[in-house]
């Protein structure tokens, strides 16, 4: 009886350890984040060109990757701004990691970004100097969200409106 028990044991050991396996491997892919799940770690107010500005709750996405870090973006209220600067400043954007828009490097930071006329999508930093410039997409098929993130064909989308530009974790 002893000998049957040790034996049961073993197989409930072995299926929880096959089970605990499983479930680290499927929490090993990254999430894309909705507005609510990335809202509440986006900061309220962010810096740009001297001034604080809030960010749009609402209209944040993000991704949260398979080791802990996060790509955030949201909307920002851009009211206080220049004309010149709230053309190109339309949202903000964090990341822990490095990515990858349209094989431009971008590092871990803080910037500003916004979606331009001719299908291009701009990336400030936080003196809102350009740099980088990545082709963007119009989908007319799309209903339009003022911003989402969004799992795409090779990674993932950063939209805005019908314009999708996409970007992925860079090794």
């Amino acid at each position: 009886m002893k000998l049957f028990s040790r034996g049961c044991m073993a197989v409930l050991v072995g299926v929880a350890l096959t089970a605990t396996a499983a479930m680290a491997q499927s929490g090993s892919k990254a999430t894309v984040l909705d507005r609510t799940q990335a809202g509440k770690i986006m900061p309220a107010t962010v810096f740009f060109r001297g001034q604080t500005a809030p960010t749009q709750e609402r209209n944040s996405g993000g991704v949260h990757f398979a080791d802990g870090k996060y790509m955030l973006a949201a909307l920002v209220d851009t009211s206080g701004y220049a004309t010149e600067v709230r053309q190109s400043y339309q949202g903000y954007l964090l990341t822990e990691v490095k990515l990858d828009f349209g094989g431009h490097t971008l590092v871990p930071g803080a910037y500003g970004f916004g979606f331009l006329a001719h299908h291009q999508f701009v990336v400030l930093n936080l003196a809102g100097q350009r740099l980088l410039e990545a082709s963007s997409q119009a989908f007319a098929g799309r209903r339009p969200v003022p911003l989402e993130v969004l799992a795409g064909a090779h990674g993932y989308e950063l939209c805005s409106g019908r314009e999708c530009v996409d970007f992925h974790k860079n090794r």
